[in-house]
C-alpha cells in the first residue's frame, strides 16, 4: 500500500486534519484521472468539539474508459477513536479481527447499521461481500465522541488537547470484502480491506481506492474550509456556484487540443484572504496563518505542477492569479472531447474544497 501524492497529509503541531487514499500501487502521474480515483475528503468541521456532527464528503471520480462495473463509494460504519500514535493504519486490527473493537477505549465495534453489537465478529469474515452492510454515497455523518478529548494521551510538547477521529471510505468498481491477514508480512500498513468482482478476484488499483479522512476535536479551536470564490482561466473569471467544500464553474472551459505546437491555458483558484486563519492550535505567542494550496487534476492534458502555493504562512498571498495560476496544456487529441479539470484548495490544518471545471477540447 502506498499513501498517494494527490491527497497531502499536512500536520502542525501534532494537531491537523487529513484525508487521504492508498491502494496497492501509486499513480505515474498524479494529475491524470484515468482510473477510479479519490481526489480529497472534507469535513464541514475540520475541528470539531466532542458531541459534534460532523458531515464528511469525498470528491472522487471513475476515470476507466468504457468500465464494466460502475464504482461505488463506500464507508466503514464505524469512528476509530484516538488510534495509537494518532496512526490510521492501527485502525486495522479492529477490521483485521472481524470487527474487535471500534474504538480505542473497547467501545462498539461497526454494525449494518453503524450501531453496537456484541458476540463474535459476524459478517465481516474474509470472503463475505460486505457492501449491502456499508453506506454508500459521496457523503457521511458521524458524531465526534464525547470523550474524544479527555480520552487521548496526553502529548509532550503539544500546548492544546485534542482528539482524533478517523473514517474509512473505498471508491471500488466492484464489491467490499475483508482481506485475510498475511502474518508473514511485516508491514503495519496491509490494508484490511479490498475490492472483488464477482468471483471473488481482488481488483487491482485502476478499479478501487481505499481512503481515510481525519478530523480532530478540540473544545474550543476551529477550522474553516477555504472559499473558493471564483476561478481565474487566462485572466478571465469564472463564477462558480455551490458552497464550501464543493463547487463548480458555471461555464464549461474550451480549448484546442495540440497540434503542431502546444500553446498552455493559465488556470488557478481564487481564494479571498479570510481564508487564510490563524493557527490557534499551537498555543499561545507565535501563531502564523495557515499555508494554503491548490492541487490540480484533469481526465486529460497535463499541468506544469502538481500543486500551486496560493498563500505562505507568513508572507500572506504570493500575488494574485498572475503568480499562483498553474498551467494547463491540452491532449494531442480531441478524442475524448469532454472531461473536467478539478482544483483542490487545502490548508494545512485539514481543511479542504474543491472546484469542477467542465473541459471541451476541440
Amino acid at each position: 500500500m502506498n499513501v498517494m501524492r494527490d491527497l497531502r497529509w499536512m500536520t502542525v503541531g501534532f494537531a491537523a486534519w487529513m484525508s487521504s487514499s492508498c491502494a496497492p500501487s501509486g499513480f505515474q502521474d498524479v494529475a491524470l484521472v484515468n482510473s477510479v480515483r479519490i481526489l480529497a475528503s472534507s469535513a464541514d468541521e475540520p475541528y470539531a468539539k466532542p458531541g459534534d456532527t460532523v458531515n464528511l464528503q469525498v470528491l472522487a471520480y471513475d476515470g476507466r474508459t468504457n468500465p464494466s462495473v460502475p464504482m461505488t463509494i463506500y464507508w466503514l460504519p464505524f469512528v476509530c477513536e484516538n488510534p495509537t500514535d494518532d496512526a490510521y493504519y492501527a485502525c486495522f486490527q479492529q477490521i483485521e479481527g472481524g470487527g474487535g473493537s471500534a474504538r480505542a477505549d473497547g467501545g462498539a465495534r461497526p454494525t449494518a447499521d453503524g450501531g453496537a453489537a456484541g458476540g463474535d465478529g459476524g459478517a465481516l469474515q474474509p470472503g463475505v461481500d460486505l457492501t449491502a452492510f456499508l453506506p454508500a454515497g459521496p457523503t457521511y455523518q458521524f458524531t465526534m465522541p464525547a470523550d474524544a478529548i479527555s480520552s487521548h494521551p496526553v502529548t509532550p510538547g503539544v500546548p492544546v488537547p485534542y482528539g482524533l477521529a478517523i473514517l474509512f471510505n473505498i471508491a471500488c468498481a466492484g464489491h467490499i470484502e475483508i482481506v485475510p491477514f498475511d502474518p508473514s508480512n511485516a508491514n503495519p500498513q496491509q490494508v484490511p480491506i479490498g475490492c472483488f468482482d464477482a468471483n471473488h478476484n481482488q481488483l487491482g488499483p485502476d478499479d478501487w481506492v481505499f481512503g481515510f479522512t481525519r478530523v480532530y476535536a478540540y473544545s474550543s479551536i476551529t477550522n474553516a474550509n477555504p472559499v473558493i470564490s471564483s476561478v481565474d482561466i487566462q485572466g478571465q473569471s469564472y463564477p462558480v456556484t455551490g458552497d464550501a467544500p464543493s463547487y463548480a464553474t458555471t461555464k464549461t472551459f474550451t480549448t484546442s487540443h495540440c497540434t503542431s505546437k502546444c500553446t498552455t491555458t493559465a488556470i488557478g483558484p481564487i481564494v479571498p484572504a479570510s481564508s487564510q486563519e490563524v493557527q490557534s492550535q499551537l498555543g499561545p505567542g507565535n501563531q502564523p496563518k495557515e499555508e494554503i494550496w491548490a492541487d490540480f487534476y484533469a481526465t486529460f492534458g497535463s499541468f506544469s505542477d502538481d500543486a500551486r502555493l496560493i498563500y505562505d504562512p507568513t508572507t500572506g498571498s504570493l500575488g494574485g492569479a498572475s503568480a499562483t495560476d498553474d498551467q494547463f496544456t491540452p491532449p494531442t487529441t480531441a478524442t475524448p472531447s469532454k472531461g473536467f479539470i478539478w482544483i483542490v484548495v487545502h490548508d494545512n490544518r485539514g481543511g479542504a474544497s474543491w472546484v469542477t471545471v467542465p473541459l471541451q477540447v476541440m
